[in-house]
């Protein structure tokens, strides 16, 4: 489906993405400060799988849990934050502009604009 201005019927539209770029950035620091909360247990568990290689090993190992948390928390929270600002930008948000007119609308304005053609 090709999406047309409302106001000059130009093809030519580009996506803003703002609330997408937001919220993934809000989510990733979320979810990186509760994946650095939770990274206490990877840590733990670090510092568990590296007391085999000694005390060295366990050091590591607790750093590379805490790290590891951290990176995974924060990919979980940005991906969840991209699809919600992805919905929002999508239904909420007048997400599209137009390049020729600068012309900025939503998807429910550029349906509500479209009118059938009648002749008389």
């Amino acid at each position: 489906m090709t999406c047309l201005c409302p106001r000059c019927a130009a093809d030519r539209i580009a996506t803003k993405g703002y609330a997408r770029r937001t919220v993934c950035a809000i989510g990733t620091i979320a979810g990186a400060v509760g994946g650095a909360t939770g990274a206490a247990s990877g840590a733990e568990l670090g510092t568990l799988a590296g007391m085999f290689a000694g005390p060295l090993g366990a050091v590591i190992g607790g750093v590379a849990g805490a790290i590891v948390g951290a990176l995974v928390g924060g990919a979980a929270g940005g991906s969840a934050g991209a699809t919600l600002g992805e919905i929002v930008d999508e239904n909420v948000l007048d997400n599209f502009v137009c390049l020729t007119c600068e012309f900025s609308f939503g998807k429910t304005s550029g349906e509500a604009v479209e009118l059938p053609f009648y002749e008389s």
